[in-house]
């Protein structure tokens, strides 16, 4: 195998082969590798040399947890850090000032949509002679063409493939496309398509999505520091595990070599149960009055040491419009945490950027997850794994661009801009409301669905949903690997606050 075949290889899976590393790298590394759940960021020198020495001694058969062979290779000097300057930039800002919302607001909510998403698809080789759909109509039969437009509309025929209506801001029209692809279509995303055309149709040969590019670099920090990932507390739910979030701030307080260097706390949401969420909610709430449930969550904060920034994003069972994007959680109900120097209250969804004035800091795009539901129900190849490793359904949302792709999915109040949008990269997706734990890669990105602290509710036992509780997400921002730290046994007693227990996904 040569370099170039093995740089490939390893970028397929999001892997970033540093130039030291390619003398070294032989077949067996790249499959090995490639075997990583999840790969490696970085492929450096010292990880390679490390991986022959486990491949020579013969623990070939057993060098496939990522962070065994991460650890090994990163025998860093250790001991706590020096005192470190953190910093949190909020880079959305949604607008809340506008009560009524009319038609036109629509169109420029949509209109936005299809601007940033065509713009990026324009960049795609295959899609920079798209045309617009006016033109379609101009064009003769049995002529080439590429087309961009928003999903009007789909329906199976009866030989299996799919007619999807398209629209752009000049026109619309319709494609002929294939089974596997008319199947991963949905409504109201914005996709390109190749093919040829016909009478007032495209035949087409290719559908092309936003997705993400391969990687060409890693963005990262000189200074080793970590960002944890939690969500959906649920104080006042009769399920909420108070002995298991105790356990967890224990650990974060502990400031082993390991904890000392955590600076970011992300928290996706759901950080109370609410009242009034559902019919019949009132049976499972330990705690009936909304301002208690945030005097809980207030004790929590304020019990973790203070040079953590902690950053906090809103849900649907927070006191905010269900509709998004949402406002951060309102300063009455938290009046406490507002006048602390390292909490941050932002959007959902929102980008984040962390330890910006170090090599750039960490891009970090939170949401809580809200559209998850109906965008899984849509998709029968998500529907069928989704709920267990919801990961999936990330990834299918970085693969589309868009957050909430289907109109329905969740409620929207539309604006000048969609929020909901991605069309930066983010370095790390994190995401709630599952209630599900996740941690994984895609194409240089950290997906992490941040679990729960709440056990099995009444209403998951009934459908057969078994939550993941208890499970924390460590990144280091240094090098972009992971861990996971558990706090929560299956049997329901907390792990031991010394933080030992200690996996990765």
């Amino acid at each position: 195998m040569d370099q170039k075949q093995a740089v490939r290889e390893l970028a397929e899976v999001g892997c970033i082969v540093e130039k030291n590393a390619l003398p070294q790298i032989r077949e067996e590394h790249v499959n090995h590798i490639k075997d990583l759940s999840p790969p490696p960021m970085i492929v450096n020198e010292r990880l390679v040399s490390n991986l022959s020495q486990r491949i020579r001694d013969g623990e070939q058969e057993t060098a496939g947890t990522a962070e065994d062979v991460v650890a090994a290779a990163a025998q860093e000097a250790g001991g706590r850090p020096e005192t470190v300057e953190t910093s949190v930039e909020v880079q959305t800002d949604i607008n809340t000032e506008k009560e009524k919302r009319t038609v036109g607001d629509f169109v420029d909510y949509y209109n936005d949509r299809y601007e940033r998403i065509s713009q990026i698809l324009r960049q795609r080789r295959a899609m920079q002679g798209a045309i617009s759909l006016s033109h379609v109509e101009d064009m003769s039969a049995d002529e080439e063409a590429s087309v961009i437009g928003i999903v009007q509309d789909k329906y199976k025929t009866n030989s299996g493939k799919f007619i999807v209506y398209i629209e752009d801001p000049t026109g619309s029209t319709k494609l002929l496309v294939g089974e596997e692809d008319g199947e991963h279509i949905v409504e109201d995303e914005v996709i390109g398509a190749n093919g040829t055309l016909g009478d007032d149709i495209v035949f087409c040969d290719e559908v092309i999505w936003p997705d993400l590019p391969l990687p060409q670099n890693i963005s990262s920090t000189d200074e080793k520091v970590y960002a944890a990932f939690i969500s959906d507390i649920h104080y006042g739910s009769i399920d909420t595990l108070n002995d298991t979030i105790d356990t967890f701030v224990s650990w974060l307080n502990s400031e082993t070599e390991f904890t000392a260097r955590i600076k970011y706390l992300f928290i996706v949401g759901d950080v109370v149960e609410g009242v009034g969420i559902y019919p019949g909610q009132q049976e499972e709430l330990k705690l009936e009055n909304l301002y208690d449930q945030y005097d809980q969550f207030i004790d929590m904060i304020k019990a973790i040491r203070d040079d953590i920034e902690i950053i906090i994003t809103s849900g649907n069972h927070d006191m905010v419009r269900l509709a998004e994007p949402q406002p951060p959680i309102p300063e009455d109900y938290v009046e406490e945490l507002y006048d602390r120097d390292n909490v941050h209250f932002v959007p959902n969804p929102c980008w984040v950027n962390v330890h910006g004035h170090d090599n750039g800091g960490v891009d970090v795009l939170m949401y809580h997850g809200y559209s998850f539901d109906g965008h899984v129900s849509g998709l029968q190849h998500l529907r069928d794994s989704a709920y267990e490793n919801p990961d999936h359904a990330m990834i299918d949302f970085l693969k589309r661009r868009h957050l909430a792709p289907i109109y329905g999915s969740t409620l929207i109040v539309p604006d000048e801009t969609d929020h909901h949008v991605i069309d930066r990269i983010p370095d790390i997706f994190c995401m709630g409301h599952t209630h599900s734990f996740a941690n994984t890669t895609y194409k240089g990105v950290n997906v992490i669905c941040a679990g729960t602290f709440q056990g099995q509710t009444d209403f998951q036992r009934r459908v057969g949903h078994m939550p993941d509780p208890g499970k924390v997400a460590v990144v280091d921002l240094s090098t972009r690997e992971s861990s996971v730290k558990e706090f929560y046994h299956e049997d329901g007693e907390d792990r031991d606050s010394n933080g030992e227990v200690d996996s990765h996904e």
